[in-house]
């Protein structure tokens, strides 16, 4: 009883111990019970120590606890202050896209309009003016046939101006229709190009025999593609080719092969003309641009012809000289086609 009530006004447990070993020391006990008595008190101190390093522990652990509770939950206050403002930001941009968006919808809606008013422009006016021109051209052949060499040299030449310009302009009048058409033709039809081919060599096989013309086709894909549009595309290339021949005999090579990149199939037409520097690349592919040989026939449409062509069924347009340190080498023309699905029609 004396030490449990001792214990009850001591608040340092040294202390407790240290006054208890003395009056433990000082007691009337026998030796025997003071050794027992003396053990107990040891192993009582002992686990009272390791008790007391757990609760200091355990008092610390919860200490540092608190304070990465509390790091983290200023950490996640920020985390949430600063996502809230990025969703604002994120929720204004949305907006200002959606008005953007809007607005540009508009002005592409506008944009067909007008291209679409310029492309019926371009047909009617192309149209209405063959009329008058097949008129003045047939007349100017007609002053020819009747008065050509009856009047001065001075009135024939000019006779023989109006005949030529009345055909050139007929010529680019018909480019420039043929042009104005290209995407008219609304559905696809899954056509063999091989085939193709041999349609644009029976449509120009004339000209093909006046130049002793050879074309080679390898094994070319069968797509699907706006038909006519792609008889036209190969129809002006070959011409082109011929029409910018050498002296030697024309010989065009028609090659394809699908892409692994993207599965477009690239079409190469190749021929062993004059040659077109690259450095006209882009130029080259604009309407009524003629680069070199200007003396030859043309109305600078067939190759404008063909990129929008290309660009009617998604692909691109280009050419290489097949050998640049030749002023004569030919050239390549590339043109990408995309491999679809569609069934439509079938030739």
């Amino acid at each position: 009883m004396f030490f449990i009530c001792f214990y009850t006004t001591i608040q340092n447990m040294d202390e407790y111990f240290k006054i208890f070993y003395e009056q433990l020391e000082a007691s009337d006990l026998s030796p025997e019970a003071k050794l027992q008595l003396l053990a107990s008190l040891k192993k009582v101190e002992k686990d009272y120590a390791r008790m007391d390093f757990l609760h200091r522990r355990i008092l610390k652990d919860k200490s540092i606890t608190i304070n990465i509770l509390q790091e983290t939950v200023i950490e996640l206050q920020s985390q949430k202050n600063y996502a809230d403002s990025v969703n604002q930001q994120l929720l204004e941009q949305k907006k200002l896209l959606e008005e953007q968006s809007e607005k540009l919808a508009k002005n592409l809606h506008a944009l067909q309009l007008s291209y679409s008013e310029l492309e019926l422009f371009a047909y009617i006016a192309s149209h209405d003016l063959k009329s008058p021109l097949r008129n003045i051209g047939s007349y100017a052949q007609l002053l020819k046939r009747r008065y050509h060499g009856k009047l001065d040299s001075d009135a024939d030449e000019f006779i023989d101006f109006i005949v030529n310009n009345a055909q050139m302009m007929n010529n680019i009048i018909s480019d420039l229709l043929v042009y104005s058409r290209v995407d008219r033709d609304k559905d696809l039809a899954k056509s063999n190009f091989n085939r193709l081919i041999e349609l644009v060599k029976h449509n120009i096989r004339d000209t093909i025999l006046e130049n002793n013309v050879e074309i080679e086709c390898g094994e070319l894909p069968t797509l699907w593609v706006h038909r006519s549009s792609i008889i036209q595309l190969f129809q002006n290339l070959i011409e082109n080719a011929i029409k910018f021949r050498t002296d030697e005999t024309p010989r065009i090579r028609i090659d394809a092969y699908k892409r692994d990149s993207d599965g477009f199939w690239q079409i190469s037409v190749k021929d062993n003309g004059v040659g077109l520097d690259e450095a006209y690349q882009e130029k080259a592919f604009l309407p009524f641009q003629r680069i070199n040989h200007r003396d030859r026939p043309g109305s600078g449409m067939g190759l404008a012809i063909c990129r929008k062509v290309v660009r009617l069924h998604g692909g691109d347009i280009w050419y290489t000289k097949n050998r640049a340190e030749l002023p004569e080498s030919g050239t390549s023309f590339h043109f990408t086609i995309p491999q679809q699905e569609q069934a439509v029609g079938q030739v």
